[in-house]
């Protein structure tokens, strides 16, 4: 047992320790990356949230690295661009054009839950799945720059410099749904992806348990309130971490037609209501339980909700009182001064409660206006939403305070609506980074634009801010696309068609595949292997007799080889 005597000092330097801990936080807050953070907690919450063995994590360096990437493409006007990645193939090939990386939900839900089970993107997966697949690309990643080196190291000075370095650690912004659940299963998530390898991860607005891909319809928002937790949450697990992630808050806003809550004066102007007052007291959802009390079902209810909700004519408050005074038995001097009084007072901006909407409409004359936000409400409670860019705006422009990216999900690639976001969040946070998703979900052959307009697309919109472009699902369509053409061939013409569509590609192309053997490793376990074994071996998979020996000599239809500026063989000339 420690003598008494020394139990003070013990305290005062864990106290110590504590406080110069707390400082150090406070410091990092004040840093030029947080300098439009705002976070509801202080430096002391954090602190006394971490336990006693401070850890680093290679994610960080990565976050870091990719902050820099995003602020370098903001202020040059310019966007990182880049795809959906399957697989560690997929991954090490877009390292040599791209500089980020994107894991999507959608693609993991498809191809790679960790139930094996593959299923639409409903976010009914389990919680480790996209953080799985994240561990699966950044081990690829961190696994060719390691043979990357072993090769370069054992060049001479003059192979190197004509051998491009290929950078493969590319940030990884990974997709993190609606945080699965609760501020803690969020914050449980987001530890997943700081050890597993994410610089950067996004969350949406959507309620978790009725989450849908962003192109499906029944999306169902959660307040902006509860959206601003698990941001919060989020960083606060971050910054419990000491890591500097970068996060991305998406909102469907756009195209939702429910919403979970009214509890929020920030979502009333966008809620719907009946204003036909003949259905008072006759909610939806009693009238589809009458309906199945008496055994309708399918169509038959489908029928009655459409017809409920025709009789309804469901508007927003301020539709309704608009038209309300344009109704009144006034003249049309004194009817444009109120509807006038009205928009200035319920413009979007002011995100008006619908208490005070409706004190200022019995100011202007209206007070006996019928509007009932419950009576349309679903079955499972969900009250009707008018979504809308102006909806997404004033959530962006809320989330923008705890996010480092403000991503608005869209149904088509729209000009209009990007620009109506960009200028409506930067009009209030100018410094604001915008994310788009230039969606493989949109018909882009069915959008109006032209080839060239779409060529032009991308850099269009990064003038506007969106800094951080990407296609979701990519990898996914690149690799059916890929496997079921060639497919088709090779069950048509057999070899020739592995040969003329894969390999002399692979070859032209300078793509490392070609020698797939060095591509997987062999090489640098080879290095390994004669290493322990004091420079030889006899058994080194890459000695004589390998097949990839091949590549080295010359092709059937084809002149001399020669080597690419990647140290990749290829033909020289082709007859």
């Amino acid at each position: 047992m420690a003598p008494s005597f020394s139990a003070p000092s013990m305290i005062m330097e864990e106290e110590g320790r504590f406080e110069a801990e707390v400082a150090e936080v406070e410091t990092w807050w004040k840093s030029e990356r947080f300098r439009l953070t705002r976070r509801p907690y202080t430096a002391r919450d954090v602190v006394s949230l971490r336990g006693s063995l401070r850890q680093s994590y290679a994610s960080n360096e990565l976050a870091k690295k990719l902050w820099r990437t995003l602020k370098i493409h903001q202020a040059n006007g310019t966007a990182s661009r880049t795809f959906g990645a399957l697989d560690p193939v997929q991954v090490t090939m877009m390292a040599k054009h791209l500089d980020t990386i994107y894991v999507s939900g959608w693609q993991c839900s498809s191809t790679h839950t960790s139930t094996n089970e593959p299923g639409p993107d409903l976010a009914d997966y389990p919680y480790d799945t996209v953080p799985n697949k994240v561990e699966h690309l950044f081990f690829a990643q961190q696994y060719h720059d390691r043979k990357q080196r072993e090769s370069r190291m054992s060049m001479s000075r003059e192979d190197r410099a004509r051998t491009p370095y290929v950078d493969y650690l590319k940030p990884i912004i990974a997709d993190g749904d609606t945080g699965f659940g609760a501020t803690t299963a969020t914050v449980k998530l987001c530890k997943l992806f700081v050890e597993r390898g994410a610089a950067g991860v996004h969350i949406e607005d959507q309620s978790s348990v009725t989450k849908k891909c962003g192109h499906m319809a029944g999306k169902v928002l959660v307040s902006v309130a509860e959206h601003v937790n698990r941001l919060v949450a989020a960083r606060l697990q971050f910054d419990v971490m000491g890591v500097e992630t970068v996060l991305v808050a998406r909102t469907d806003a756009v195209a939702a037609n429910l919403i979970q809550t009214n509890v929020d004066a920030r979502d009333h102007q966008f809620i719907l209501g009946a204003t036909n007052p003949a259905l008072k007291g006759r909610s939806l959802a009693s009238a589809l339980a009458e309906a199945m009390a008496a055994g309708k079902t399918g169509a038959e209810l489908q029928a009655l909700e459409d017809e409920w909700t025709s009789l309804a004519r469901l508007k927003t408050f301020s539709d309704c009182v608009k038209d309300a005074i344009t109704t009144l038995n006034i003249g049309a001097q004194e009817k444009n001064a109120r509807l006038d009084e009205w928009n200035r007072a319920s413009a979007r901006d002011n995100c008006l409660p619908n208490e005070r909407a409706r004190d200022l409409a019995r100011a202007l004359g209206v007070p006996d206006v019928f509007w009932d936000w419950d009576l349309p409400r679903t079955r499972e409670g969900f009250y009707r939403f008018s979504g809308s860019v102006d909806a997404a705006v004033v959530r962006g422009r809320t989330f923008a305070a705890h996010a480092d990216l403000i991503w608005m999900e869209t149904s088509s690639p729209d000009m209009v609506e990007c620009t109506k976001f960009a200028e409506g969040v930067k009009s209030a946070q100018p410094e604001t980074m915008l994310a788009y998703n230039l969606s493989p979900s949109f018909n882009w052959d069915a959008s109006g634009m032209s080839d060239e307009q779409m060529r032009e697309f991308i850099p269009r919109i990064a003038r506007l801010g969106y800094c951080w472009q990407f296609i979701t699902l990519a990898g996914f369509h690149a690799d059916a696309l890929v496997t079921d053409t060639f497919a088709r061939d090779f069950a048509r013409r057999g070899m020739l068609a592995y040969v003329e569509r894969i390999q002399r590609e692979e070859r032209d192309n300078g793509v490392e595949t070609l020698a797939h053997q060095k591509w997987s490793g062999a090489n640098y376990y080879d290095r390994v292997l004669k290493t322990v074994q004091g420079g030889i071996s006899s058994t080194a998979a890459m000695g004589k007799g390998v097949t990839e020996e091949q590549f080295q000599e010359t092709w059937s239809g084809s002149g001399p080889l020669g080597m690419n500026d990647g140290g990749i063989v290829v033909a020289k000339s082709r007859m």
